[in-house]
């Protein structure tokens, strides 16, 4: 199965688009603002403009009549109607272009781009009963700005493809133990914070709804749960207790722990919770057939399924850096002190 991490997951929206049999482009003269589909046609005008004033000599600060985006955000269009295997690029390549998302459903939406589902849970928009609603129509009804909610899509893949430029890290190896325990905070234990709760939710009600057809899904839960509970305890102990040490240690100040022993009865300690952690989403992998949808999955069971091999990819990572770098390193440092 293919998997994407949650956290650093790259939209291609070309991927999506080329899904749609046939894009209508509108004819030269015209541009379009790729976040809420506004038209400027040069012939008639905009508000600010006059009549057969070319896009490119419109003022500075001139600004999509409809959203306010600037002019950064137009994409000069041809003439032709083009099918799914004939667009060019360079209507597509933008990754603002979601002006296309507005008529499709929910549901379709977040099949295609699953990483949009956190986005529409902000909202309250009901891409599983209700995902065969198009977007525009669930905003109105939402009370929801489409524009705004456009932006937000826009903002998240940017967000997203920064983070995808900022993954050549530094060699950890050869950083401080510090700067080494702050990554490994930041990186994973604040976002697993937000994501836990959000897949708890999502645990529970699969389980709910599908666990009379898929009893399976009501034991994934059991040890989702179950997961949870013993990974916030353990994110706390190392952020309290096994982190500080090692960099008290780092410092030059020395840190002892109950009978006078150093980091490894600690470290040997969460070892041991990170191999229990493993076990636990081997086992929910293998109860979903490794994450793959039934025929019958919804989109919430969809996007449930998604989330957790993301977090087992993620996890596999973050308990790398941890077993292999920062461990045998603090343990190095400290002279792997036996308690005596």
């Amino acid at each position: 199965m293919n998997r994407k991490p949650f956290t650093v997951a790259i939209i291609d929206l070309r991927t999506f688009i080329s899904t749609i049999s046939e894009v209508t482009v509108m004819a030269d003269g015209k541009t379009i603002c790729t976040v809420c589909n506004y038209i400027f046609d040069e012939k008639i005008g905009a508000p600010g403009t006059r009549a057969g004033q070319k896009f490119e000599e419109l003022p500075e600060q001139w600004r999509c009549p409809d959203c306010g985006a600037d002019q950064a955000m137009f994409q000069p269009c041809s003439c032709v109607s083009v099918s799914d295997n004939e667009h060019s690029d360079s209507v597509y390549s933008d990754r603002t272009n979601r002006a296309f998302l507005i008529n499709q459903t929910l549901g379709s939406i977040v099949t295609e781009l699953p990483e949009f589902a956190c986005i529409f849970e902000q909202y309250g928009l009901d891409y599983c009963c209700g995902g065969k609603k198009l977007l525009e129509q669930a905003c109105n009804e939402k009370g929801i700005s489409v524009n705004q909610l456009l932006a937000k899509l826009n903002e998240y893949q940017i967000e997203a493809e920064q983070s995808k430029q900022l993954e050549l890290e530094p060699d950890w190896t050869k950083t401080t133990l510090r700067a080494l325990i702050e990554h490994l905070i930041t990186r994973y234990h604040e976002r697993l914070r937000i994501e836990l709760p959000r897949l708890s939710e999502l645990t529970k009600k699969v389980a709910r709804v599908h666990g009379v057809n898929h009893p399976e899904m009501v034991e994934v839960s059991r040890i989702f749960h179950l997961f949870r509970e013993q990974l916030e305890q353990h994110m706390q102990k190392e952020e309290l207790i096994l982190f500080p040490a090692i960099t008290s240690i780092e410092s030059g100040r020395t840190t002892y722990f109950g009978c006078g022993g150093s980091v490894d009865h600690p470290i040997e300690m969460m070892t041991k919770e990170h191999d229990d952690a493993g076990e636990a989403l081997s086992m929910m992998s293998k109860l979903t057939n490794d994450y793959t949808p039934p025929e019958d999955a919804c989109n919430t069971f969809k996007i449930l399924l998604h989330s957790l091999a993301a977090l087992e990819l993620e996890m596999h990572q973050h308990v790398h850096k941890e077993n292999n770098i920062l461990f045998p390193r603090a343990l190095k440092l400290a002279g792997a002190a036996v308690c005596r």
